[in-house]
């Protein structure tokens, strides 16, 4: 709620004369809120501040008067609040004094703080922000700070007058540079619409400013690859529609970025990395075979190493993302068979399935609740697959040397978004990204049970070994009187 009121004693009617006549702003800040409070109010903030330098549009100066900035309580709830003739009663004033913003962009309460000072009015006197009394709440000089930089930008649309080519061609150079600082990036220009109106008008040069920061940050990610500081992070989620394999990589692209601010590159389903700009999780969501070619396939999973990428309109240079997520109906087998360029070369299928850090399976429970089961890739005992090819009546049987090599089942979304997590930040620990250590250990330790067919005190049913589950590797963990131990931990500090 706002309120505007001349210092005249008039218009004050049951208040202090000699209050209103000393224009003491902060008594009579105290004094609005003792009232609003005795009325029923309750007040997150009240800031006032006396405008005595005003202009009228004839160039004689306005009235000397109070503008008062009101926070009622949060939320929905209407207790605490009042409506603006409550408030005017409870204040003395009669009728219409105090005003609600109106719908939009006017009713936010940075719009009316800002007015305090005229902040984004530069036509108007422009008051200091130590002018302004704080009753109650954040200190307005703290407020004004925040949102400094966006109420000048405002400003600058404020004016009356038209902004010269000269003055938007120094705005985008100033736009052009905080972009090679990495202050600002492409959503947000797109977000605020004084930069995007800047943008407009300075397309070409922020642009390829754009471009070339993007072609920094992927040297200096593809250095940090080859220098070991890192690894990729494959994932490669399956199920049938419906099952939750992209609702389990869009949570995993949306807690990394929260996290890390990692910004996500969502590929189309052909032609894929078209348009990456060297963003540091690279999303594909029911790609299509046709997504890019066995060797640039082959060359973006690969964890250690980087290479440039065939696009359509120009070649991307050296790519290193540090997480790649892949959702999509088939396991890696039957999807790479089918791959532009792969039934040309000698290479097994082993090439792409050892590339993937995690294998997810997703499958719906009985109460329509996504359920995960995620397999690390290792190197296993030989095992044959048959891959159907359309046409033929046979299908085509394939000798491969890599599959799950340790298995956890049963995983809500929670935990398997935990486990995601936890090899993220073992592949990436430059990255900063901390995962509770005691639930990482017991991810771990449930994943070596269920690999021993031990699941909730259960005996897990085998997988048949020929068409469809390796055989695992041995298990490090070991169970004794002491508990669940690796054998190659002497004190049971890992247990």
């Amino acid at each position: 709620m706002t309120l505007t009121q001349q210092l005249k004693p008039e218009y004050w009617p049951g208040w202090d004369v000699a209050l209103i006549l000393a224009a003491d702003v902060r008594g009579i800040g105290e004094e609005i809120l003792r009232r609003y409070e005795a009325g029923g109010g309750e007040a997150q903030g009240l800031w006032i501040i006396k405008h005595d330098k005003d202009i009228l549009a004839d160039g004689s100066r306005k009235d000397d008067h109070v503008h008062v900035v009101i926070q009622q309580s949060t939320g929905r709830n209407v207790e605490g609040k009042r409506q603006c003739r409550a408030l005017d009663q409870a204040f003395g004033f009669g009728d219409k004094s105090v005003v609600k913003a109106p719908p939009g962009r006017g009713s936010r309460i940075e719009n009316a703080l800002s007015y305090l000072i005229h902040a984004k009015d530069p036509s108007k006197y422009q008051y200091a922000p130590a002018e302004v009394v704080t009753v109650r709440g954040v200190d307005y000089v703290e407020i004004e700070a925040e949102h400094r930089a966006a109420w000048a930008r405002r400003a600058v649309m404020a004016r009356n007058t038209a902004i010269p080519m000269r003055e938007w061609n120094e705005l985008g150079d100033a736009l052009v540079q905080k972009v090679l600082d990495g202050e600002v990036d492409e959503v947000d220009i797109l977000r605020d619409k004084t930069l995007m109106d800047i943008y407009t008008r300075n397309e070409s040069k922020v642009n390829l400013a754009l471009k070339n920061r993007a072609r920094r940050e992927m040297l200096v990610e593809v250095e940090k690859l080859r220098a070991g500081i890192f690894q990729k992070t494959v994932v490669w989620a399956m199920g049938a529609s419906d099952q939750g394999k992209s609702y389990l990589v869009e949570s995993v692209a949306a807690e990394l970025s929260a996290r890390l601010g990692w910004p996500v590159f969502r590929a189309t389903a052909k032609n894929g990395p078209d348009d990456y700009a060297g963003e540091p999780i690279f999303m594909m969501n029911e790609p299509s075979t046709k997504v890019m070619e066995w060797a640039d396939f082959l060359t973006l999973l690969d964890p250690r190493q980087a290479g440039p990428i065939s696009a359509r309109f120009y070649n991307k240079p050296d790519a290193a993302p540090r997480v790649i997520l892949v959702a999509v109906a088939v396991d890696p087998v039957e999807f790479g068979f089918f791959i532009p360029g792969k039934r040309s070369t000698n290479d097994s299928l082993d090439q792409l399935i050892r590339r993937i850090t995690l294998l997810i399976e997703a499958q719906k429970d009985d109460r329509g609740e996504p359920r995960y089961s995620i397999g690390r890739i290792g190197s296993v005992a030989p095992y044959m697959r048959t891959v159907s090819v359309p046409g033929e009546r046979v299908g085509e049987r394939i000798r491969l040397t890599y599959g799950k090599a340790e298995t956890a089942g049963g995983l809500s979304r929670d935990d398997a978004l935990e486990t995601v997590l936890l090899h993220v930040a073992e592949r990436s620990p430059d990255a900063g990204l901390v995962i509770d250590a005691t639930a990482s250990i017991a991810a771990r330790r449930d994943a070596h049970l269920v690999e021993r067919g031990i699941i909730l005190g259960q005996l897990v049913e085998p997988p048949d070994i020929e068409e469809t589950m390796p055989r695992p590797i041995p298990s490090p963990w070991t169970a004794g009187p002491a508990g669940i131990q690796r054998r190659d931990v002497v004190d049971g500090s890992a247990a």
